[in-house]
């Protein structure tokens, strides 16, 4: 009974990523999209299902694609955790910007609604001999355009020219039109001439750069460093002095004050501006990796060494060590009365979550074994109030009355009772056991 479990099969398919490791990630909105795909049903279902599976009521008016779960926030994190839990593949948060939630905002990283697209792209993916898909790197709004094709990402539908046409459906299939069904990737006549500004192909080379980046982190970016990075920058452009800083990058110094003093942290925008304004890539600014960064020289005069800031300590965030950490999930599953998952994850002081995207295996099999353990008590109480129930029922009957539950209250401890799961359906079994044969006994219930 002790023996480790083999690994659980998934619940869903488990689906390989696209494009993890590169600028052209797959965003966790797609791989549900193709999850539903592959199991032939609608989007809504799909979602509705995954909600349940997790014991959450859904309201009247849910949609899923309204959650921004390839975003930053908690809805990124409880729906990557789900669908690891559910598919059994690992890091699906690193189909999301979860990585990077330390040094950007809450409310800093701003989801294109509608759903932008490159038609290049799908083009090429099916050119490719593979399935179309949705980039990360297109979720975010400060991402404009492509920078492979250099072309502008589109919204709208080649074919019928319909408007938020990738995802706002019940069924999607990433690369065709919600709406007519056509192939997004057509190249329109349109699009052939247009010219991408400068700034918009940088930008978006930024964001590709520090995407392909996150799956090989080796810690994760942290509030700290990246404002020490900030204040570095401060003390060797402006003597430490905040004002031509804030009047440079084009915000208040009060926001500046918000960041160093209040616990604040800057928008994905901002950053941008702050990184092009210095000359420092967006991923060695969030990351805090300065060591190699030159200040640029704003005007031809003496270069002086400047005393640099000392910033203020701050408790670096909790560092997890997961091979430990499977030693004692793997140890959980040795116990003699079995454990939830989420009574694993308060022993071991992290987030259930956590443990679906990082131990993903034998977390699975400890939720296997801990459900097996539920279902063997259930039976087993049904077990002890078949009989009791058996002579409630004849005792109603001969006195000409219907089976009801208050009848079976008025003749069954409620000690005995109360434990008993879908007593209706226990019920209904007693019943039909009584009109076909003999009273069962208790040992033919254990066979």
């Amino acid at each position: 009974m002790n023996r480790p479990l083999i690994n659980p099969r998934s619940t869903l398919h488990s689906l390989t990523p696209y494009g993890v490791g590169t600028s052209d990630v797959e965003s966790l909105l797609s791989y549900f999209c193709r999850l539903a795909v592959s199991h032939s049903v609608s989007t809504l279902i799909l979602s509705r299902t995954i909600v349940q599976h997790f014991g959450h009521t859904v309201a009247a008016n849910f949609d899923w694609h309204e959650r921004q779960i390839a975003g930053i926030r908690e809805s990124a994190l409880t729906w990557s955790a789900a669908l690891s839990a559910l598919t059994s593949v690992q890091n699906l948060d690193n189909l999301t910007f979860l990585p990077w939630r330390e040094v950007i905002s809450q409310n800093g990283l701003s989801i294109f609604k509608r759903g932008q697209f490159c038609s290049h792209c799908f083009a090429e993916d099916t050119a490719c001999g593979r399935q179309p898909y949705f980039r990360l790197a297109w979720e975010s709004t400060e991402v404009t355009c492509c920078p492979v094709h250099r072309q502008p990402l589109s919204c709208h539908c080649p074919s019928c020219g319909k408007n938020n046409i990738r995802h706002a459906a019940a069924v999607v299939v990433p690369g065709w039109c919600t709406h007519c069904g056509g192939f997004l990737g057509d190249i329109a006549e349109s699009e052939k001439s247009e010219v991408v500004e400068p700034a918009s192909l940088w930008k978006a080379r930024q964001i590709g750069e520090l995407l392909a980046s996150q799956e090989n982190l080796v810690v994760k970016p942290n509030r700290s460093q990246f404002i020490g990075a900030i204040t570095q920058i401060v003390g060797k452009m402006h003597d430490g002095q905040a004002a031509p800083f804030t009047r440079r990058i084009g915000i208040a110094k009060s926001t500046v004050h918000h960041w160093l003093k209040e616990g604040g942290t800057p928008s994905l925008g901002i950053s941008l501006k702050i990184a092009a304004h210095y000359g420092v890539s967006l991923k060695h600014l969030l990351t805090g990796e300065l060591s190699q960064w030159h200040p640029p020289i704003l005007h031809e005069q003496l270069a002086f060494e400047l005393a640099q800031a000392n910033p203020k300590p701050r408790d670096s965030p909790r560092t997890i060590d997961w091979v430990s950490m499977e030693e004692k999930l793997a140890a959980f599953l040795l116990l003699p009365t079995p454990i939830s998952v989420l009574e694993a994850a308060r022993r071991l002081d992290v987030e259930a979550r956590q443990l679906y995207l990082r131990a993903n295996k034998t977390t699975r099999q400890i939720g296997v074994r801990w459900k097996s353990y539920l279902k063997r008590k259930q039976e087993a109480k049904v077990v002890e109030v078949w009989p009791y129930l058996e002579q409630a029922c004849l005792d109603i009957w001969a006195e000409g009355k219907t089976v009801t539950r208050r009848e079976i209250v008025k003749r069954v401890p409620e000690e005995i009772l109360s434990p008993v799961p879908n007593l209706l359906n226990v019920l209904k079994e007693v019943q039909e056991h009584l009109q076909q044969s003999e009273p069962i006994t208790k040992s033919e219930l254990l066979v």
